[in-house]
């Protein structure tokens, strides 16, 4: 097997110290990678996503996604007698694209729809320091990257998966006749519609900015030090992935987890550092 990458990075800093004694270095860093999957071996080209014929993953980014184009929810009459012929529909019920135009919704209709490899990231840091004080800030993000939100499995169907489970609080703005303009599939305990099958329904935008550190800190005087016999005495109390700020279509809890529906922990560390 084959895979060619392309991309740049460029990394720039500045530091300097003030008039009035405040040290600072700031440094920064942009990145780019395509990825793109050139040769594999026949017997195996069609097991990495595709229609399993001449469909394939060869000049794909790896792990690209594929499966249906969700195209809404029938809310009406006209929408349903006026749609390709698709088992299950109903009021409600997510309506796929008939890609092929053949008049029924089938395997065929499956298409490319995803790319989990971000095209832009970047990072920011930011170390302060005057006098015995110290200051480190730490930013990191990602850009135009699809992420698979498999928590909408739960949050958004009551039957699609785990039937007998807990559900999320935004199946109580499912779709009805009193609530038309919701984008949550409507109730049901059968999957008639097929609704589990993988569709766009499931994958959304996954880019996020993160306040990845932030960290306090004090070094003890030099007469301090001196008197006690100490070369260096810090303390510190420091923070990680203190504050998450991701796109507004995104709907779980953090996109960096997306699959799993469990956000990066936040922790809160308080040390000290001693040389003697």
């Amino acid at each position: 097997a084959s895979i060619e990458n392309e991309g740049w990075e460029f990394t720039l800093g500045y530091q300097d110290e003030t008039e009035f004694g405040l040290r600072y270095n700031i440094s920064g860093n942009l990145y780019t990678n395509k990825n793109k999957i050139t040769a594999l071996p026949a017997e195996v080209k069609n097991n990495y996503g595709g229609n399993g014929l001449d469909d394939n993953i060869l000049g794909r980014p790896i792990n690209s996604m594929y499966g249906y184009v969700a195209d809404g929810l029938f809310k009406n009459q006209d929408e349903l007698d006026n749609s390709a012929n698709q088992d299950g529909k109903g009021l409600g019920r997510i309506r796929y694209k008939d890609l092929n135009g053949d008049g029924v919704i089938s395997d065929t209709d499956r298409t490319w729809i995803g790319n989990p490899n971000p095209e832009l990231g970047f990072g920011v840091n930011l170390d302060l320091a005057y006098k015995n004080f110290d200051f480190t800030m730490f930013w990191e993000g990602i850009n135009n990257v699809d992420v698979i939100n498999f928590t909408k499995y739960q949050t958004d169907f009551w039957s699609v998966d785990d039937v007998g489970s807990n559900k999320g609080t935004r199946l109580l703005n499912a779709w009805s006749l009193d609530n038309p303009n919701s984008t949550i599939p409507a109730l049901t305990t059968v999957d008639k519609n097929a609704e589990s099958r993988f569709s766009t329904y499931y994958i959304e935008n996954g880019n996020y900015v993160k306040l990845r550190l932030l960290q306090f800190g004090y070094s003890m005087p030099q007469e301090f030090l001196t008197k006690t016999g100490i070369d260096k005495f810090r303390i510190y109390l420091s923070g990680q992935n203190l504050l998450i700020i991701d796109s507004a279509d995104f709907t779980g809890v953090d996109p960096e987890s997306a699959g799993f529906g469990y956000p990066q922990p936040t922790t809160f560390t308080f040390g000290l550092n001693l040389t003697l």
